[in-house]
């Protein structure tokens, strides 16, 4: 019966075996599974990480042309804030050069009209003087005329 009872826990030994294999065989069908979807997951990370690199260069290439582009707009305006400065600084000159150039026909005109001013106040002086020349001249020979006739008067008889 030594026989027996080691036959009997053999027995039960592959029982509990096979209940151990199917249990096994479960956990090895969900192991499968799970590296199934685990692999699933993977692909699905790779994919979106592949479409968010994609997503990366596009926004870096965007960003590097947004920078050449704004770079290129400084250049620009710098230009034509000097071409502008030109502007101004060549127009500030010819304004400053017509301006002198005015001021000296003005002030030319204007001792240009002194030297008229004086001429003709020196010619009208010279005829006034010469008015009242002939005014007490006037004036003084009719003196000596009514002096003469007051004289003359009295020695005629009346």
């Amino acid at each position: 019966m030594a026989a027996q009872p080691s036959l009997q826990k053999i027995a039960e030994n592959v029982s509990y075996l096979q209940q151990d294999m199917a249990k096994v065989g479960l956990l090895v069908d969900r192991l499968d599974t799970t590296i199934d979807k685990l692999a699933d997951i993977s692909n699905n990370v790779s994919n979106l990480l592949a479409v968010h690199e994609t997503k990366l260069s596009a926004q870096e290439i965007i960003s590097k042309q947004t920078v050449d582009l704004v770079e290129k707009r400084r250049v620009e305006t710098d230009d034509k804030l000097q071409t502008i400065h030109a502007r101004i600084s060549s127009g500030e000159k010819e304004l400053a050069d017509k301006i002198d150039t005015q001021y000296d026909e003005i002030m030319f005109e204007l001792k240009e009209m002194r030297r008229e001013s004086t001429e003709q106040h020196n010619k009208l002086s010279s005829r006034i003087t010469t008015m009242e020349k002939w005014m007490w001249a006037v004036v003084g020979g009719s003196g000596v005329v009514g002096a003469l006739i007051t004289i003359a008067i009295r020695f005629i008889p009346a």
